[in-house]
């Protein structure tokens, strides 16, 4: 004997507003994706309030560059704090220059990171320091208030490190140690100065 099994009324209408919900949290997320795509292409289009770091931002990888010009928007809109890009793209020979103070050259040591072991070397990294009254704030008391907002936006902040804490400093990784990327940029996978990187979702 075949047993066959018919839903019910109320059956039906539960299985119809399980149907709907799951349709409305498909259609939010993919409308909150194609938000925050526009927001990013929005953010790329826009200049920060001043031509120096904008000149910077520009010098970066191209997929981190709409993040950042987010990030220091925000900065000024949320927080009241005017940031200024101090360092993005940096060669190999000024990492080395860098890298050598405090050990070979005269000057305090400012970073453990050899020529390739930077992710400024690859345009993934950028410094910066507020401005006041025309003068750059080092010795910040909002330093946790700018990294916590980097953070939020997917960078990694130099603050949170333990062998050489770097407030100033953010950088996206993409999920590549630098040996990778030194391994990439001297093979030739990449377009220019920059190597080839899938999109990510630090970015979106």
């Amino acid at each position: 004997m075949t047993i066959t099994y018919t839903p019910n009324k109320t059956a039906k209408i539960i299985l119809s507003i399980v149907l709907v919900i799951l349709i409305v949290i498909a259609y939010k997320k993919r409308k909150s994706l194609s938000s925050l795509v526009m927001q990013s292409i929005n953010f790329l289009k826009e200049k920060t309030w001043d031509i120096i770091t904008d000149r910077r931002i520009d010098t970066l990888h191209p997929l981190i560059r709409a993040k950042v010009k987010e990030f220091i928007i925000r900065a000024q809109k949320d927080l009241g704090i005017k940031l200024r890009v101090t360092s993005a793209l940096r060669t190999w020979e000024e990492q080395t220059r860098l890298y050598n103070k405090g050990r070979s050259a005269p000057g305090k040591r400012v970073t453990n990171a050899k020529a390739g072991e930077s992710y400024h070397n690859y345009g993934l990294a950028f410094d910066v320091v507020e401005i006041k009254n025309g003068r750059a704030i080092w010795n910040n008391p909002n330093w946790q208030k700018i990294g916590a907002l980097g953070k939020s936006l997917g960078f990694e902040w130099g603050g949170d490190w333990t062998r050489l804490v770097d407030k100033p400093h953010f950088q996206m990784r993409f999920g590549k140690h630098h040996r990778e990327l030194s391994i990439m940029y001297t093979s030739g996978q990449r377009q220019g100065r920059f190597v080839n990187l899938p999109k990510y979702k630090e970015v979106n």
